[in-house]
């Protein structure tokens, strides 16, 4: 078990209760997730039919920079953190944006089980990968195959920098806040992250709204 990325510093006096500054990198955005599926499929949907009419000279440099693009977009998720203290709850790589959360805003935070992807749900997608594969090699589809071939060092590389940053993420917090954006489409900021660290998100948010 690796040890976890979690930050305490008192702010209390000596013989008062004790409460922390807190931070974490241990932390992963589902808005982030969502975010960048939704870049990825417009992108894989909108370059790949460009693509198939492309020469091998063009179309492989513009593969090779859209997901070039993607990383950069990972590095940015990566960078996800939160810290705690009596100024607010700092996001950092939020939605790619850092802010801070006032605490006058918060409503309610509440901690829940965290629901990691099935083993079925990553067979179901590695069978409809293959099965792409094995569709283009048949109709002669090069195109979707350099695609492929070109995604597959990426993947890996992210693969990498997730297992290394990430641990133990079995906790989902969900913090509720007044004055919604017209744009944002739910009134929660959902954390997924250790149990120990939410819970001293969880206690730090709730002294600090005192």
């Amino acid at each position: 078990m690796q040890p976890v990325d979690f930050e305490y510093t008192s702010l209390e006096p000596s013989g008062e209760s004790n409460v922390e500054s807190i931070q974490s990198n241990n932390i992963a955005f589902p808005a982030n997730t969502s975010l960048f599926t939704l870049c990825f499929v417009i992108c894989f949907y909108l370059v790949i039919p460009l693509a198939r009419n492309m020469d091998y000279a063009i179309s492989i440099p513009i593969l090779v920079g859209m997901y070039s693009l993607f990383y950069f977009i990972m590095v940015k998720i990566f960078q996800a953190s939160v810290s705690i203290d009596e100024n607010g709850v700092h996001f950092k790589s939020f939605g790619l944006r850092d802010f801070t959360l006032n605490y006058r805003d918060i409503k309610s935070v509440t901690p829940n089980k965290y629901a990691k992807p099935s083993i079925v749900f990553m067979a179901a997608m590695l069978i409809i990968l293959a099965a792409m594969l094995a569709y283009s090699v048949i109709s002669g589809e090069w195109q979707l195959i350099i695609t492929i071939a070109l995604l597959l060092p990426w993947f890996l590389l992210v693969k990498h920098k997730q297992d290394r940053k990430y641990h133990d993420l079995d906790t989902q917090l969900y913090i509720e806040y007044e004055n919604k954006k017209w744009y944002e489409l739910t009134a929660y900021y959902s954390i997924v992250t250790d149990e120990m660290t939410a819970s001293g998100i969880q206690a730090a948010i709730e002294h600090y709204r005192r």
